[in-house]
C-alpha cells in the first residue's frame, strides 16, 4: 500500500502517437501528490509553530514551514515541465527547475547500443534510488551518457522496451543479473 503512494509521485501518462512516437508526461495525480504534502508539513510545522512553548523548537518549526515553501516554488512548475519524448529516430528529455531548464537530445542515427549502468545497488523504482545511467555508443566511437533524473528512472523500462522494440541493442540491469542467476 505504501508503494501505491510512492509511485504517486512519478505517475505518467505514457502515450503513442500516429507516427510511432512515444510521449512520458507527468500525470494531475503527480502533481497533486507534491501539492498535498506542501500543505501537509506546511500544515504540521505551523501547528507546532503556535502551539509549542519551546521557544528553539518553534525557530525550527517556522525554519521548516520556510523551507516547505521550496516544493510550490521549485519542484512542483520542474513536475509540470518533465517529459520524455521518444521517436525511432531519437530521444529527448526534459527536466530541471523553470530557472534551470535541461533538454538532452539524443539521435539514434548508427547507434551500437546503449548500456544500462548503476552506482551502488539494483534500482527499485521507489524515490530515493541510486543513480542510474545510460551509457549511448554509437558505430564511430562516440560516446555520451545519460544521467536519469527519478522521474526517467521510474519508466526507464517502457522506454528500453520501446527503444528495443524498434530494433536498437539496450543492455539492462535486470537482464544482466538475469544471465547470471
Amino acid at each position: 500500500m505504501f508503494d501505491r503512494f510512492l509511485h504517486k509521485f512519478y505517475d505518467a501518462s505514457i502515450s503513442i502517437g500516429t507516427d510511432g512516437t512515444m510521449l512520458l508526461v507527468s500525470t494531475r495525480d503527480r502533481f497533486m501528490i507534491w501539492a498535498t504534502t506542501f500543505c501537509f508539513v506546511a500544515a504540521i510545522c505551523l501547528v507546532c509553530y503556535l502551539f509549542l512553548k519551546n521557544n528553539r523548537v518553534r525557530k525550527a518549526c517556522l525554519l521548516a514551514f520556510l523551507a516547505t515553501l521550496l516544493i510550490p516554488v521549485f519542484i512542483i512548475p520542474a513536475v509540470r515541465q518533465e517529459y520524455i519524448h521518444v521517436s525511432p529516430q531519437q530521444i529527448t528529455v526534459e527536466q530541471g527547475v523553470w530557472f534551470l531548464e535541461s533538454r538532452t537530445i539524443l539521435t539514434f542515427h548508427d547507434l551500437d547500443n546503449i548500456s544500462e549502468r548503476v552506482d551502488g545497488i539494483m534500482p527499485s523504482n521507489l524515490l530515493g534510488d541510486p543513480d542510474v545511467s545510460w551509457h549511448f555508443l554509437w558505430k564511430d566511437g562516440h560516446r555520451e551518457t545519460l544521467e536519469l533524473n527519478d522521474f526517467f528512472n521510474a519508466h526507464r523500462m517502457v522506454v528500453a522496451y520501446y527503444i528495443k522494440d524498434r530494433g536498437y541493442r539496450l543492455e539492462r540491469l535486470e537482464d544482466a543479473n538475469k544471465a547470471v542467476f
